[in-house]
């Protein structure tokens, strides 16, 4: 395996992002001064798709645990990781089984972290989830260690409606003074300085029915994290149309008008986004469901001023249109937002 090192390699998804700032919130904090040290904006945030470069992502991690005092930040943002604010989440925790669960998490995580590779290995005995960077994480390599140790914690009580005690991990890096290491106040089996990181599970749990399982939200998450991978491959276009289409999404804009936004012909635009697999339709659906749950925990707009920020003309539409998105009314979501933030 080779390892890279470049600064603006695209390395983490704005999703995970927003994590950190929650957490911040949670302590009192107000992220605006912590983002604009790096670079970063609220707007940078709420484009779903635009990766955060490496260097960026540096620089939002230094900045944020200097604001917050508190070394163990990443383990924190980990735990706050909710899983349907992605396609890779919601898959995960809707999948039928734990095995699936981590067949699925392995195979599309990298949409959130793009330099990092995730590898399941069943043995008789075990199931052995390895973490390996494809680049040198440098001095984000503890943050990012125990980011994923916490959201490994989420997934797993998610499956499971429990904590998982089975859980053994293995951090790649040395046992700090006394008990200070904060993964140890969560794992009952910790081994440092271990070449990877790694999450293992006795191979019987693997078997375990998901409490959350949902095929029909399985299917759709797994098509979604399809359609993403494809837009990697194709470049810059479709994110594009999507920046295109969330600077007007208050005006519910025709694809003819994000057309002539940016100098394409309408059956050009159509074309290309199919060639990545997904349609105008798909893009802005997609917008309007991140975009409702961020309003819903960050502002404290009405539902019917969240309807038309995101270009519903009809709160009732919009309101039928998140419970089949998310399976809860808006009010709930907010409060249940709120709840688990604090």
């Amino acid at each position: 395996m080779t390892i890279k090192l470049d600064a603006h390699m695209p390395f983490a998804h704005p999703v995970y992002i927003r994590r950190v700032v929650d957490c911040l919130h949670s302590l009192g904090i107000r992220p605006s001064a912590v983002l604009a040290n790096a670079g970063l904006s609220w707007q940078d945030l709420c484009d779903g798709h635009h990766m955060v470069d490496f260097q960026v992502f540096r620089q939002f991690v230094e900045h944020a645990v200097k604001a917050s005092g508190e070394p163990a930040l990443g383990l924190t943002a980990g735990l706050m990781l909710l899983p349907y604010h992605t396609p890779v989440g919601i898959g995960a925790v809707t999948a039928a089984t734990l095995k699936e669960c981590l067949q699925f998490t392995t195979r599309y995580a990298p949409l959130i972290f793009r330099s990092l590779e995730f590898e399941l290995d069943s043995t008789p005995q075990w199931g052995i989830v390895r973490v390996k960077p494809l680049r040198p994480l440098c001095d984000t390599r503890v943050f990012v260690t125990q980011s994923i140790v916490g959201i490994f914690n989420r997934l797993l009580e998610a499956i499971l409606g429990r904590h998982a005690d089975e859980l053994s991990v293995g951090l790649p890096y040395s046992r700090p003074p006394g008990n200070e290491e904060a993964c140890l106040r969560y794992i009952l089996s910790v081994e440092f300085d271990q070449q990877y990181l790694s999450f293992r599970l006795p191979a019987a749990l693997l078997d375990a029915p998901s409490i959350s399982a949902n095929h029909d939200a399985f299917v759709r998450a797994t098509q979604s994290c399809q359609k993403m991978e494809q837009e990697l491959k194709q470049g810059g276009f479709v994110e594009r149309v999507r920046r295109a289409l969330l600077e007007g999404l208050n005006t519910n804009p025709e694809l003819a008008k994000v057309a002539t936004d940016l100098g394409v012909p309408t059956r050009t635009l159509a074309r290309r986004l199919s060639e990545a697999g997904v349609t105008y339709s798909d893009l802005k659906d997609e917008l309007r469901r991140s975009h409702a749950a961020w309003y819903l925990q960050h502002t404290e707009l009405s539902i019917e001023a969240i309807a038309s920020q995101l270009g519903y003309t009809n709160t009732a539409i919009f309101s039928r249109k998140f419970k089949c998105w998310y399976r809860i009314a808006p009010s709930k979501m907010r409060q249940s937002l709120r709840t688990s933030s604090h």
